[in-house]
């Protein structure tokens, strides 16, 4: 079959689209993709595929964006299944999509399985018995609940040419990502794996996190160096260092086969000494993890986020020996946060020896459990995730909860990098609070934070600058999440 993948923009691309399109070649089918924002005419381009399955990409945030991309598809009259974010955690928003399946969790075994089904003869809308498949009828979406992913040794390489071939200026730009695993054993409120967790089980006795061979991992990026450019990785896992003995095999093996620099992501509480000196052994310029908030009845009451700040610290320890700099995930602006509080965060970053800090205002996220904590506790509206999934939503930039320091929070956001970096300018972040900034500011401050935040990955200004350009502003990106499309 002719497998066609639609997408908004090239800000979207996907580690796990990328590899569903190698897993589906390894079965005998052919997979193409197009990215909406760089076709003229999306219908014509998808038409000269003449596909047999159209496969749309929707996450929470693009979801009205994917629903009039499938009403636009409808007049190839080829089966419409759309997987993602949006299907997973709150199939609610494509309620009245004119598509003939969504995927709950990860997407080989439910692409596949329809494939193989409609190959059968099987009609398009037909209760097909394949598990993470939903169709929709009189009562809501109907299908069999997912299974466990695949397994990571069954994916091939991933080969990013379905991108490339098409669009030579995602190919051009020097900075790439790549995954080796899936999966993260927190349950953090604000974030989409708890949810996909209760979605789709592990096998029994499995670990929450999978694995690809270091070989295969280190495989993938040599392939890429080779056809060039490359000059940085980024490897998007969610917890890249969760097996040390994994890490301390992979090390080398990158460092003799590529031996780019790269960047990851992981937990704090996962970096022990070992586990640094593997990492710059490898040929790690910086790691991430997460903050969040220097509260501990933030972080456990709304967040039930499973790390201490005394693990953060030591994290920090360890990479600082090794040479290796730290960037940091951060939000303020929780339900029921202080300003006060806030400030103790980008506290922390100072003592933690911070390079790079990533900077978000908190945000309810339907189908996350920091979305109920909010409505149960009258931080927002019991409606609103309807109110979300309705096409008069618009996201305003600033605190998302009800405060009485909206402006304290708003100045705060400006600032927090700056006194994250110095706590000496503390007392001058503390008269500022109240005095309105003008907007101008307020922008020029953002735009030099979040080029701070770039330089975590080393892009080059030229490079960057041209890549921007041409995909427009970076908060256009709507999907960022390793194991869906």
């Amino acid at each position: 079959m002719r497998i066609l993948f639609i997408q908004n923009n090239a800000l979207d691309e996907s580690q796990a689209l990328i590899e569903l399109g190698a897993y589906l070649k390894r079965h005998g089918h052919v997979c193409s993709l197009l990215l909406d924002r760089e076709e003229q005419d999306l219908v014509a381009a998808a038409r000269r595929v003449e596909p047999d399955l159209i496969v749309i990409a929707a996450s929470m945030l693009n979801h009205w964006w994917a629903r009039s991309v499938a009403v636009r598809l409808r007049a190839l009259a080829a089966p419409i299944v759309m997987g993602g974010t949006a299907p997973t955690l709150y199939p609610k928003l494509l309620e009245a999509a004119d598509v003939d399946y969504i995927i709950a969790g990860e997407a080989e075994g439910p692409v596949l399985g329809l494939i193989n089904a409609l190959s059968d003869g099987a009609k398009t809308g037909d209760d097909l018995g394949v598990a993470g498949l939903y169709r929709h009828g009189a009562d809501g979406w109907i299908g069999d609940a997912a299974a466990p992913g695949v397994s990571m040794t069954d994916v091939p390489c991933a080969d990013k040419d379905i991108y490339y071939q098409r669009y030579r200026f995602m190919r051009e730009f020097p900075f790439k990502r790549f995954l080796t695993s899936r999966g993260c054993h927190h349950r953090c409120q604000y974030c989409y794996i708890s949810k996909l967790n209760k979605v789709q089980p592990r096998e029994k006795g499995r670990r929450w996190t999978r694995r690809k061979a270091p070989e295969q991992a280190v495989e993938e990026v040599a392939l890429e160096a080779a056809k060039g450019p490359l000059s940085h990785v980024h490897f998007s896992d969610d917890l890249f260092t969760n097996d040390a003995g994994w890490l301390a095999e992979f090390a080398p093996l990158y460092r003799d086969r590529v031996g780019i620099p790269f960047t990851c992501n992981t937990s704090a509480e996962l970096i022990d000494e070992g586990v640094a000196e593997s990492l710059a052994d490898a040929g790690c310029f910086a790691i991430g993890f997460a903050v969040e908030t220097a509260s501990e009845r933030l972080r456990n009451k709304v967040l039930k986020k499973g790390v201490k700040t005394e693990h953060m610290l030591a994290a920090a320890g360890h990479l600082r020996k090794q040479g290796i700099l730290l960037a940091t995930f951060n939000m303020i602006g929780l339900p029921g946060e202080t300003v006060d509080e806030a400030i103790e965060t980008a506290l922390l970053n100072t003592e933690l020896g911070t390079r790079f800090v990533r900077l978000g205002f908190a945000f309810p996220m339907p189908g996350t459990g920091m979305c109920d904590y909010a409505i149960d506790n009258g931080f927002m509206p019991p409606d609103f995730p309807q109110h979300f999934a309705s096409p008069d939503y618009r996201y305003k930039p600033g605190p998302q909860f009800p405060t009485d320091e909206h402006r304290e929070f708003t100045n705060l956001f400006v600032m927090f990098r700056a006194l994250a970096a110095n706590s000496g300018v503390l007392p001058l972040v503390r008269r500022a609070l109240g005095v309105p900034v003008p907007r101008a500011v307020q922008q020029i401050l953002t735009l030099q934070g979040s080029w701070n935040e770039k330089r975590n990955f080393r892009i080059p200004v030229t490079a960057g600058l041209k890549f921007f350009a041409k995909v427009g502003r970076p908060e256009l990106r709507a999907t960022n999440f390793p194991a869906l499309i």
